[in-house]
């Protein structure tokens, strides 16, 4: 890996191009969408997409894409609705995205054409939601996890590939940890199952969040404190090219899938 690498918009488009495009994307626990209505949006490896729980009760993750003119239809974090409302140009879709409707002017001259919001790929996995905007070998595969106890979002300024070094460099040797490539870690600690899922935003923003099964999650928020101060030095090392040295059968791992799929 290079110092540009890290700090560059280049190397996350390849990323996005082959990693992000063909790989099983975690998006949020399946609890976060408790009631019909309940929606979740994010950016995971430069893909826009929302989750959401349909008035049926089924999870489904769409692209955050209206089909007029393929801006955001979704533009909060999360919330509760009834349908979906491009606020650009007003096209209205229902919570499984089909098109509802648009105001007179901007109507598209088909009515009848599929003018719904892209539906991708989804699984669910011991209370964890992923979608793919390929299609993956296999679904991951978590093991089972205590009840759901929480979320902590922590933003950070840093490339993904920072954070996923982080982790592994600081827990691989704990006998409780496994990765699961790309963007997953999981721990035991006790009666505590804690996933740690990095969702890259941009090529210097990432969001860390810090799913607790078996406990609140409040109480860990100064743990999630430490790991942004961390990154962020990390990440202010790597722009000025000094690269990780951390050694380990994870990270080498980690370095060899990164640069393979960059290759293919």
């Amino acid at each position: 890996m290079k110092s540009e690498d890290y700090a560059q918009g280049d190397a996350f488009q390849a990323e996005k191009r082959t990693i992000f495009s063909s790989e099983w994307l975690p998006v949020c626990a399946e609890a976060q969408l408790a009631r019909p209505g309940d929606f979740l949006s994010a950016t995971v490896g430069g893909w826009s997409v929302v989750a959401v729980r349909d008035k049926a009760g089924q999870i489904r993750v769409l692209r955050n894409a209206c089909r007029h003119q393929n801006m955001p239809v979704v533009g909060v974090p999360a919330g509760n609705c009834e349908s979906f409302r491009c606020r650009f140009h007003g096209w209205t879709y229902d919570l499984a995205g089909r098109f509802l409707g648009a105001p007179p002017p901007v109507a598209p001259p088909d009515p009848k054409a599929d003018l719904s919001l892209q539906s991708l790929a989804t699984a669910r996995d011991v209370g964890l939601l992923f979608f793919s905007m390929g299609k993956p070998a296999a679904a991951p595969g978590l093991g089972a996890l205590p009840a759901y106890g929480g979320t902590l979002s922590t933003d950070i300024a840093c490339n993904w590939k920072v954070a996923i070094e982080h982790l592994l460099g600081e827990r691989a040797s704990l006998a409780d940890f496994t990765w699961h490539w790309p963007l997953l870690a999981l721990r035991h600690a006790g009666q505590l199952a804690i996933v740690e899922q990095v969702v890259p935003q941009t090529f210097l923003r990432t969001r860390l969040l810090t799913h607790v099964f078996g406990g609140p999650a409040d109480e860990h928020k100064q743990a999630t404190g430490t790991i942004k101060q961390v990154c962020e030095r990390l990440q202010a090392d790597r722009a000025a090219g000094t690269m990780s040295e951390g050694r380990g059968v994870l990270l080498a791992e980690f370095h060899r899938r990164l640069a393979a799929d960059l290759r293919a």
